[in-house]
């Protein structure tokens, strides 16, 4: 049995490995650790009333976006985001809030709003260069409405997407629409709910929303999260909401400019950084999104733009003309000769690209070959996650490069450790869901721990 509420939502199987209290389910150890923070938390309420600072002390209780639930933590949906803020102002305060005791506020906030708040409560003037609006205190302002998210590599799996919400709607891009949300990330596969999911993938029981995860993503995603608060009926497509999507859509883009998001620029590459990419000329970030936009589209018709993209004397501008070929499948073969001179690119980034496009388009041990050459310990961690990541999708190929996996499976640097020995075990016919990928041991001794 399992207590009321604890349910698989739709996008998960309803399976006993998720809900169940015996050897807990993933749900059941959430809402138990629910129930902890929640006494702790009491305790800490009880012991300000006992010394007496109860109506002296303004509290602000929120989280962090933690949860062991499937497709929660590492995931741009509202479980995967969403978290609390509880505020509680004394009466002595109550000019220091714009509302009334009680009162539910629907507008979208940010943890990025909490240190001016804080600042803005202890009358600290609020710099300009900090981010965020100061919710409470003499520089209260009305909250910004929308609130920003986003994902790149998580543990040794690439991926990027980035989304907005308003009070009622999410918004989501996908710019890695040809990776599904299902990778196996060696440590968040340590919970049960992973490995039943991938399990009824495996053995093709999935149907519906929560086949899905472990297919390739549209390039957008629309939730009314009023009336599918579960995120299941993607209104990207619906006519009905096209005036909903374009303005979310353009929310987010003057966001990625105005912040001059990085995550279009390789891992790893010189560009990286506040400085490097605001030297002028160096990351033409409008050029990179619509040539982004252009690849996420998976489009043949497209092909000749991407062609003559591979030309561009800057790294970036390469790199997301070879993602663009990748994106296409199969259907970049007819770019076999631009993608076979992008093997000797001099960026790695654009090699590993180049090559996981033309091994799944045009010639598979040859693309492995070069990945091959990328494993090597002499190369930056990045780089080598980034080949061990497109050896995954050319299947059996990849054992072209099986001695340099082998040298991977005992790297220092954890991700590398866990992307070699999940494809090691893949290429041997030894995977599992529940096999062990995570070396627990070494990550607790490794300096690079923080890697995951």
């Amino acid at each position: 049995m399992h207590r009321p509420g604890l349910r698989a939502v739709p996008v998960q199987p309803d399976h006993r490995r998720v809900r169940r209290r015996s050897r807990p389910g993933d749900l059941a150890r959430y809402h138990t650790a629910i129930e902890k923070a929640d006494r702790v938390f009491a305790g800490l309420l009880a012991e300000l009333e006992e010394d007496g600072l109860w109506e002296d002390t303004i509290v602000l209780y929120s989280s962090d976006h933690g949860g062991v639930g499937p497709r929660s933590k590492r995931f741009c949906y509202d479980d995967g985001l969403r978290v609390p803020l509880v505020v509680r102002v004394p009466a002595r305060f109550a000019h220091l809030s714009p509302w009334r005791p009680g009162e539910r506020v629907a507008a979208a906030v940010s943890h990025i709003d909490l240190a001016p708040t804080l600042l803005s409560l202890a009358d600290v003037p609020v710099p300009a260069s900090m981010q965020g609006r100061p919710l409470f205190g003499r520089a209260a302002a009305p909250p910004a409405g929308v609130a920003f998210g986003g994902r790149d590599r998580m543990g040794e799996r690439y991926d990027f997407v980035r989304t907005v919400r308003d009070g009622r709607y999410r918004y989501l891009r996908n710019y890695a629409p040809h990776r599904p949300h299902g990778q196996h990330v060696a440590y968040m596969w340590q919970a049960r709910g992973y490995q039943a999911w991938e399990a009824a993938h495996l053995a093709g029981t999935l149907d519906g929303p929560a086949a899905r995860f472990f297919a390739p993503k549209p390039a957008e995603e629309l939730y009314d999260l009023a009336a599918d608060p579960d995120e299941v009926h993607d209104l990207a497509a619906d006519p009905a909401h096209a005036g909903r999507l374009a303005a979310l859509r353009g929310l987010l883009d003057a966001h990625l400019l105005r912040v001059n998001d990085n995550g279009f620029i390789p891992e790893g590459s010189p560009l990286q950084g506040y400085a490097p990419s605001r030297e002028p000329g160096a990351y033409p970030l409008p050029e990179v999104m619509a040539l982004a936009g252009t690849a996420i589209a998976r489009d043949p018709a497209n092909l000749d733009v991407f062609v003559a993209a591979l030309a561009d004397a800057r790294e970036v501008i390469r790199y997301w003309a070879a993602q663009g070929l990748l994106m296409l499948g199969p259907d970049a073969a007819p770019a076999a000769a631009a993608l076979e001179a992008a093997l000797a690119d001099p960026s790695a980034h654009v090699r590993i690209a180049a090559a996981e496009a033309y091994g799944r388009a045009v010639d598979g041990p040859r693309g492995a070959a070069v990945l091959a050459r990328a494993l090597g310990a002499e190369h930056p961690a990045p780089v080598r996650l980034q080949a061990l990541n497109a050896l995954v999708y050319l299947g059996g190929d990849a054992a072209f490069a099986e001695d340099g996996l082998v040298a991977a499976a005992d790297a220092a640097h954890p991700g590398v450790r866990s992307a070699a020995r999940y494809l090691l075990l893949r290429l041997r016919g030894e995977y599992t869901p529940e096999a062990v990928v995570f070396d627990l041991d070494h990550f607790r001794a490794s300096s690079d721990g923080r890697h995951r």
